[in-house]
């Protein structure tokens, strides 16, 4: 009888699981998602992209230790994600650098807010989101700091696909509950920048019972979106 072997990667926290694997788990997520007999398929998926076994290999792995994987899984995913401001990541180059987290979202740019408005309602983008949410911290004094100008997602937008989870989940979840996504229902085209940002600044001041069930909607519906998203039938 022939013998396999195979590594489980188990990923200890969220922190463990990368926004470039979450985007690839996603992408077949999308693309299975009007197949309702996908579920032992996203499972085998997800051990593919999280926890390095094969799809060649996974009908190999023992039962008892295919579901332990999917339920660390559970557990990393069912972690609370609070906005972390400051991380650490290798550049391209290899360079080690701390990247902050806008000081005010409502004090950013119009070319700030309109690429991460573009970019942030697309897990395929997200990168592009983080690096308009982060950036290399120019000055830091105690728990202050200032960031290096915004001059588009280029340079950073790659290297943050290595941005651990949590960070990635911390910060789309901190930016629905603002409301920016308010201005989405907003035609902004035919107006000029300076009215733009200030319609965009009025929008996110707006007070009274429904906006703020409105800001709690979004967060509710971001936060059961990325939950329902990851595993469809751990047990059956």
């Amino acid at each position: 009888m022939a013998k396999y072997s195979f590594e489980l990667k188990l990923p200890e926290t969220l922190s463990d699981i990368t926004l470039e694997q979450y985007q690839k788990y996603m992408n077949v997520v999308e693309s299975n998602k009007d197949d309702e007999n996908a579920s032992d398929f996203l499972n085998l998926k997800a051990l593919d992209i999280f926890c390095g076994i094969d799809l060649s290999k996974s009908y190999d792995v023992p039962m008892k230790h295919f579901m332990f994987a999917l339920e660390q899984l559970e557990r990393c995913f069912a972690e609370k994600t609070p906005l972390i401001n400051r991380f650490t990541i290798r550049d391209a180059e290899g360079k080690e650098g701390e990247l902050g987290f806008i000081p005010n979202l409502e004090e950013m740019s119009f070319g700030e807010y309109t690429d991460l408005d573009k970019y942030i309602t697309d897990w395929s983008n997200m990168h592009k989101a983080m690096a308009v949410m982060f950036r290399p911290i120019k000055t830091r004094y105690k728990d202050k700091y200032e960031l290096h100008p915004y001059k588009g997602t280029e340079e950073w937008a790659d290297v943050m696909k290595e941005m651990p989870l949590n960070i990635v989940f911390g910060a789309v979840v901190f930016f629905y509950r603002l409301g920016m996504k308010l201005s989405e229902n907003m035609t902004l085209s035919s107006l000029d920048q300076q009215t733009q940002v200030q319609l965009t600044k009025e929008t996110l001041l707006k007070g009274g019972v429904g906006f703020r069930h409105l800001l709690q909607s979004l967060r509710e519906t971001t936060l059961q979106s990325m939950q329902q998203q990851r595993f469809h039938s751990v047990k059956h």
